[in-house]
Formats: structure tokens, C-alpha cells, sequence
């Protein structure tokens, strides 16, 4: 680690002991200090851990929750009710990637443009970890992002930025988490930073995961490529596949698809057609069957920063999407609750039987 980036650190790290002394019931929750681990997620062949169990990954994607203390404190209220409909993992991101309907740029960027973590985002973070460890759950953590990259001045900055993540996960002991060190690797249209795209995206890739393996060589990472790039998906030191939309389950090791294919559309947020919904479904058919997979929804209703209805992202399932009234994917939680079972760290709970009440099957 350099110098900067030591003393970045240090500084970072004297801001959350702070917090864990000062803090009440009217901020973030006390964090532990000295800190203690958290669960270890691990990849081991083609499957996930997490504290030496074996599970299967179930999740939702809510990019924006680390923007304010608000939003952080509306996904940690909401993940009981996760893990009562059999959701696992939550997916948040540092830099904030689309900010949907109306301002794509909504989202946060908590790195200066030399790279810096800003503390409020790094105590947010811990807090968010801290809860999804209470019950057992994974949290996955894009770091640097399209719409969002071009805030970083340069490539060392891109390097400060992954090594300050690192450092914030070891020093603290978060080890629930797995990273996404470039999320959308070689995207067509959306970057900025050479370091983040094609040519040489192996090299590049490989490059960015030896920065954040040198700090935090225990947490597992890897890249997620732009669905539609040519770039390599495999690179020396990752851990696991990191996959999207309707990337192909790979034959060997652990993929986690990290968003599926938004159906919803920004600026309706939370509405879906029939067919729509039956598409969802096949592809939970699909990853039910695949024990060396994981999967996370992707929806507008989870990500627009405001939406149609003005009051987004959603942390909550709302109804089953059938119209402006009915916005939601309650759907999706549901078809969790049925076929896999409900979370009860490190098992899922399946009923003894589908409820005739139940709309999600």
C-alpha cells in the first residue's frame, strides 16, 4: 500500500472507532472496538459459503442504499422480512451505477477524485454489514462503476479507491461480503477510465484484483463484464464468476449472476406485464437447478432514485406489479417463500407445502 493511501486509511479507521464510541440509538448503531468478525464468505470448487456452511444465495439488488443514512436504515429494516421470504444476499454499491427515472446521475460517488472513501460512507457500510451478519446474509459490494468513473481523476485513483474498500473490509473484519472490483467491465458507451475497458481487459482485470488481494487477501472478488463485450470473463486472481442478465451459468467453479435482466422499466417502475413475470420465473427455475449458482434480482422498482411514484428506490416487495396501484415484486418474494424456503442462517426452511393463497407460483 502507498503512503497516501496508509495515511488515508489510518484517518478513515480513527472515523469509525469514533463512531463506535460516540454513536446512539439515533444513529448508526454501535460497531464493536476492537472490531469482530463478521462470518467469512468463501468460494470453495462450485459452491458458496458463509461461516463453513454451505448455502445457496438468494438476492436483491439495492444499489442505491448506501446513498444517505435514510436509505441505509430503510434496507436494514426491511431485511427481516428478506430473510422471511428466503432473500440472502443484498448487492449495494459504493459508486452508484444507474440512477434510473428521472436523473441517471442520481446515484452517489463516495470516492474523491483522487480516490478517497468518505467516512460516512465507509460507517454505513459497516452498519449495513453488520445487520446482514445478525442474520446471516451476504453482502455483495460493487465498487467502481460506469456513470460513475469518470468522477476518479486517473488510473491511480482507480487503484486508491480498491485499496481503501480493502482496507476498510480488514481493518473492520467485514468478511460477509463478496466485491466487484469494475462492474461492467468494457461497457460500449458509459466509461470514462482506460483501466476500465478493453484492450488488455485480462491484464486490466487481473491488475485489479492483485491491488485488492494485496490489503484483503481472504475476501473473495472479481470483475463483472458488460454482457455484450468480447472481454474475457475469466482472469488470474479471481474468485468466482461474476455474471449478468442472461450470461450463461458456467460449466465449473461458483457464478453469482449479480443483476438479472431489468424487466421494469425506469420511469414505470414496478409494473410488469405477464409475460415479464413468467420470464422471472423460468429463469428461478433455472437457477434452482443449478447448484453452483446464485442469483439476484434486478428492477427498477429496487433502483430508480425517486421513479414515477416518486418515493424509490423500494427495499420493500409492494404489491405483484400488475399496475400503477399494484407496483412491486412482491412476486418475486414469494416464489422465494415457496420453492426455496424461508432463511434461517445457514438453512433454507421450506413449507411443507405452496399455499393456494400464494400468487407466486
Amino acid at each position: 500500500m502507498n503512503s497516501n493511501v496508509a495515511t488515508r486509511a489510518a484517518i478513515l479507521l480513527m472515523s469509525l472507532q469514533w463512531v463506535g464510541a460516540t454513536a446512539t440509538a439515533a444513529d448508526v448503531d454501535p460497531f464493536p472496538d476492537p472490531p469482530m468478525a463478521t462470518r467469512e464468505f468463501e468460494v470453495k470448487g462450485g459452491s458458496a459459503y458463509l461461516g463453513g456452511q454451505p448455502i445457496r444465495l438468494w438476492g436483491l439488488r439495492c444499489v442505491h442504499a448506501l446513498r444517505d443514512r435514510a436509505l441505509t436504515e430503510r434496507l436494514v429494516r426491511n431485511l427481516d422480512n428478506f430473510n422471511e421470504h428466503g432473500i440472502n444476499l443484498v448487492s449495494v454499491y459504493l459508486q452508484a451505477a444507474h440512477g434510473g427515472f428521472p436523473d441517471i446521475q442520481a446515484g452517489a460517488n463516495p470516492f474523491g477524485a483522487t480516490g478517497e472513501l468518505e467516512p460516512a460512507f465507509a460507517r454505513r457500510l459497516e452498519w449495513l454489514a453488520r445487520e446482514a451478519d445478525r442474520r446471516g446474509m451476504v453482502l455483495l459490494i460493487g465498487v467502481i462503476t460506469p456513470i460513475k468513473d469518470q468522477e476518479l481523476k486517473d488510473e491511480q485513483a482507480m487503484r486508491r479507491a480498491i485499496e481503501e474498500t480493502a482496507h476498510l473490509l480488514e481493518t473492520r473484519k467485514i468478511r460477509n461480503v463478496v466485491i466487484d472490483l469494475m462492474y461492467e467491465f468494457d461497457h460500449a458507451t458509459r466509461i470514462y477510465q482506460e483501466s476500465f475497458r478493453e484492450p488488455n481487459g485480462s491484464f486490466k482485470k487481473a491488475r485489479a484484483a492483485a491491488w485488492f488481494h494485496a490489503i484483503a487477501p481472504g475476501i473473495e472478488a472479481g470483475v463483472t463484464t458488460e454482457t455484450h463485450s468480447t472481454s474475457s470473463k475469466d482472469f488470474e486472481g479471481m474468485d468466482l464468476h461474476l455474471i449478468q442478465k442472461e450470461d450463461p451459468i458456467p460449466a465449473e467453479g461458483y457464478a453469482l449472476n449479480i443483476e438479472s435482466l431489468r424487466r421494469d422499466l425506469f420511469g414505470n417502475e414496478g409494473i410488469f406485464t405477464p409475460d415479464q413475470v413468467e420470464a422471472i420465473r423460468r429463469e428461478l427455475v433455472r437457477y434452482h437447478a443449478a447448484p453452483n449458482a446464485g442469483y439476484v434480482l434486478n428492477s427498477s422498482y429496487a433502483q430508480s432514485i425517486g421513479g414515477a411514484s416518486g418515493t424509490g428506490p423500494h427495499f420493500e416487495m409492494g404489491g405483484y406489479g400488475t399496475g400503477p396501484d399494484d407496483r412491486g415484486i412482491r412476486f418475486y418474494f414469494e416464489w422465494i417463500r415457496d420453492h426455496v424456503g424461508k432463511w434461517e442462517y445457514p438453512h433454507h426452511i421450506r413449507p411443507d407445502s405452496v399455499t393456494s393463497e400464494s400468487r407466486g407460483h
